[in-house]
């Protein structure tokens, strides 16, 4: 038994992405389809891992510590990145995604259901391999499988995070070859006016940056304070009986605090957000991909497997014809489309780093980096908590 957590699992996290990086960098199906580093990564050592426990014996006790405290300084970044004026640029977009999203969240409950009732299974599995565990990812799993098992359903948070897991993969694996059909049918590429002053053309390795001490301690000093404001504002809103995802309250304390700055002409460095946000974010996915338990998903995620299957085919279709035209039919809407599979199968950070491959393959989408976080913590969360209690007030469910 090997114990992985703090700096020992950010050690083995950091190999598995560099030799996910230089594998994707070498095979062509991998870096033409701009399948993140992180996936490839994480997913080879998974499947090392499993190796081993079969043939040797050798368990792996993870701690995920460090990969939570990841998570929650990446939703801060984002959230330091969310400007109003931004957000006023894209607003006639938000709201029809608004819509957008709203309609596929009640499409995907439906999929899943019809599925599970499909192949003899029960519904609940299906709501579970719906907005639960894809819109949703492992945290809402585990908070609605918890609720459920309460109710008497077992093991639904089982059920729930293999779901969510399977999502996740699929979720990087088929943004980009997406985006990348409906760039290159449509023949799309950045627009100029809109990447003014906005460069991400450099990779998360390559980036060159200035800066000074003081700069740095300034953003980790905002940083923290909006973590810890945010875990205290969970904590509470918990006791009140509102349940939501710990990133979320510090996201909107991020937003505000970010725009009070600008207001009043106190800025930070965000060439550093950026960079650290970028970094934080490859490391949460390579730890959650490398930590997968295959042997135990092999036993008995048949089931799930068929749903998130379907899942995928029914949400790369809805983003090539629906989510790419609501989105306004140019590059920023290919780039949105292809967040919007990632967080629609797995969770925001996939959907980002679709988005991030693809920028640094084609080109800056500012709006997509301002979307895609909005779409997949703001709106989904907010209207899938919504979503959900109508579907199980459902007579199937009772």
């Amino acid at each position: 038994m090997v114990h992985l957590s703090g700096f020992s699992l950010l050690f083995v996290a950091i190999i598995s992405y560099k030799l996910g990086r230089w594998i994707t960098s070498r095979v062509y199906f991998l870096h033409h389809y701009h399948i993140p580093s992180p996936v490839t990564g994480g997913l080879l050592f998974s499947v090392l891992f499993a190796l081993l426990d079969v043939f040797f014996g050798f368990n792996v006790e993870w701690n995920f510590g460090l990969r939570d405290d990841l998570l929650l300084i990446f939703f801060c970044t984002v959230g330091l990145n969310a400007r109003f004026r931004l957000l006023v640029s894209g607003g006639k977009t938000l709201v029809v995604l608004f819509f957008v999203i709203f309609g596929f969240l009640i499409l995907q409950n439906t999929v899943g259901i019809l599925t599970a009732i499909g192949i003899g299974d029960q519904p609940i599995h299906g709501l579970l391999a719906g907005t639960i565990s894809m819109a949703g990812g492992h945290g809402t799993a585990i908070s609605w499988g918890t609720f459920l098992e309460a109710e008497g359903y077992h093991q639904a948070t089982e059920f729930g995070l293999m779901a969510a897991t399977m999502g996740l993969i699929m979720g990087g694996l088929l943004g980009g070859p997406v985006a990348h059909a409906l760039i290159k049918k449509n023949n799309l590429c950045p627009s100029q006016a809109d990447t003014k002053g906005f460069t991400i053309l450099e990779s998360v390795e390559t980036r060159q940056i200035k800066l000074c001490m003081q700069q740095i301690l300034n953003v980790i000093l905002l940083i923290s304070v909006c973590i810890v404001l945010g875990k205290w504002l969970n904590s509470y809103l918990r006791a009140e009986g509102i349940v939501m995802p710990t990133y979320l309250p510090v996201l909107l304390i991020a937003i505000t605090f970010i725009n009070l700055s600008d207001l009043m002409n106190y800025p930070f460095n965000e060439q550093f957000i950026n960079l650290f946000g970028d970094i934080c974010l490859e490391m949460f996915i390579t730890i959650s991909l490398m930590s997968l338990n295959l042997i135990q998903l092999a036993h008995s995620a048949m089931p799930a497997f068929i749903i998130v299957m379907v899942q995928s085919l029914v949400i790369c279709t809805f983003a090539y014809w629906i989510m790419f035209r609501a989105a306004g039919k140019d590059y920023d809407a290919s780039l949105i489309s292809a967040g919007f599979i990632g967080l629609g199968l797995g969770a925001t950070p996939v959907g980002l780093a679709n988005v991030s491959a693809l920028a640094h393959r084609f080109g800056p989408s500012p709006k997509a980096y301002l979307i895609v976080p909005l779409l997949g913590s703001v709106f989904t969360d907010t209207l899938n908590a919504v979503i959900l209690q109508g579907f199980l007030s459902l007579s199937i469910f009772h």
